[in-house]
This record gives structure tokens, C-alpha cells and sequence, in this order.
């Protein structure tokens, strides 16, 4: 009977491992992005990504949008997220977020697994709440895709923004849609986030069906009616290979 038990347990570790390996490739150490960002087609100035994974698999992830032009006024914003690569993916330790000089809108987040506890500083004040075990924040989530089940009719996961903490919902629209990069038409996958109040999309989001799964363009829908959007243009990865 232990026998059985024993053997029934490693048969289910044995199936997560490999349902995990079917559907995602293993994230490369050194990663470059650089996205055109747009609103309502006019250009807004450029978002560079570099996300490095360490011999000890932590993972850091360093995002800088520069604005151009009258938005360059604004300064920089930065998102830090940092945390380990796991099996079942992006496990994120620490989080930040910084715009500009303006300190008043720094948020600082730590992610203590231990006691399933997210602390956030925002403002001058310090929150607790518990936390989820697939709990992603601003930035981690777009890599967590590659480890995602893109055969379940749902992707659900929780997130902190620096500012709150709530859950996502993305359900997938079509699996090919052909993209231009460059003169390079790549096939990608269409998601949508699930609106929480009128049913209207939030984001869009066209990840490679081959590059782990990254994006290739983000569409954020604003609460005014403007519309966002990233576009890649330029990697470290040679996108012929794949």
C-alpha cells in the first residue's frame, strides 16, 4: 500500500514536470527588448527590457520607459522586478516602481512566500495582505507566459502593481495571427485581459508562438479612451532562428 502511494506521488510530480516542459522552453539568461510605445498612434518614446537569469537561477528584470519630447519631461519610468526561476515559473521576491524624480510615486514591494504575506510601501505607508502561491507583479507576469497552458480556456493569475494588488484574467482569442516585425512576419498568439466592470478589453496582447512566448505587442486600453501600445522593434535574439 505505501508502495502504491509512493509510486502515485511520483507519478504526479512526474505529469506537472512534464505538462510544464510540453508547453514552455526555458527562458534564456540574457535578454534584450526594445519597444516602440505609441498613444492613439502618435509616439510616446521607447520602452527597453533587459531580463538576465544568474548561475543560481534568480531572475532580474529591469524595464525603462523614456518618453520623448514634451513626455520626456515626466522622467523616466522604471520597473524592477527580481525573484527566482522555478519550474512552475517567475517567483517574484522583490518589485519597484519609480517615476522620474518624483519620489511620491515610488512603490516598493516584497513578496514574503514564507508567510503568503505581499508588504507594499506606497506613499509613506505599509500594507500587508496575504498572497496567493502564483502571485506575479507588474512586469514578471509578461515573462510568466512562457510557462502558461495555453490550452486551458483561461490564464487567471494575481498581481502587484505597487499601488494594489488583484487578480487577472486573459482568455485567448486566436492562435495565429501573422505580425510584421522588421520584414520578418512572425505567428503569434492573441490574448485579452477580461474586464472587471463593462466587458471591454483592457489589454491586448500578441505573444511569439515559438520566441518563449514573448510579447511582440501590448495594447492597454485607457480609462479616458486612449489607446496604448508597445511594439516590438529590436532584440538580441535572432529571430530567424526561430
Amino acid at each position: 500500500m505505501k508502495r502504491l502511494l509512493l509510486f502515485k506521488k511520483w507519478l504526479a510530480i512526474f505529469l506537472f514536470f512534464s505538462n510544464t516542459i510540453a508547453f514552455s522552453k526555458e527562458l534564456p539568461n540574457n535578454l534584450e527588448l526594445k519597444y516602440e510605445l505609441t498613444q492613439n498612434g502618435e509616439s510616446l518614446g521607447t520602452v527597453i527590457e533587459k531580463f538576465t537569469i544568474d548561475d543560481g537561477g534568480n531572475y532580474h528584470i529591469e524595464s525603462i520607459t523614456k518618453g520623448i519630447g514634451l513626455y520626456a519631461l515626466f522622467g523616466d519610468r522604471v520597473l524592477i522586478s527580481e525573484g527566482k526561476i522555478t519550474f512552475e515559473g517567475l517567483k517574484p521576491k522583490h518589485f519597484e516602481v519609480h517615476q522620474g524624480s518624483n519620489t511620491s510615486k515610488n512603490a516598493i514591494v516584497d513578496f514574503d512566500w514564507e508567510n503568503q504575506k505581499l508588504i507594499t510601501r506606497y506613499k509613506g505607508s505599509e500594507t500587508k495582505e496575504n498572497i496567493e502561491n502564483k502571485t506575479q507583479d507588474l512586469i514578471s507576469y509578461l515573462y510568466q507566459f512562457n510557462y502558461e497552458n495555453f490550452d486551458e480556456p483561461m490564464i487567471e493569475f494575481a498581481a502587484a502593481t505597487g499601488k494594489k494588488y488583484k487578480k487577472y484574467q486573459f482568455r485567448v482569442v486566436d492562435k495565429k495571427v501573422e505580425l510584421l516585425l522588421g520584414s520578418i512576419n512572425i505567428e503569434t498568439t492573441s490574448i485579452q485581459s477580461i474586464a472587471e466592470k463593462d466587458g471591454k478589453p483592457e489589454t491586448q496582447i500578441w505573444l511569439h508562438n515559438k520566441l518563449y512566448r514573448l510579447p511582440i505587442r501590448i495594447r492597454y486600453q485607457e480609462k479616458n479612451g486612449s489607446t496604448l501600445e508597445q511594439n516590438l522593434v529590436q532584440t538580441n535574439l535572432d529571430l530567424n532562428a526561430f
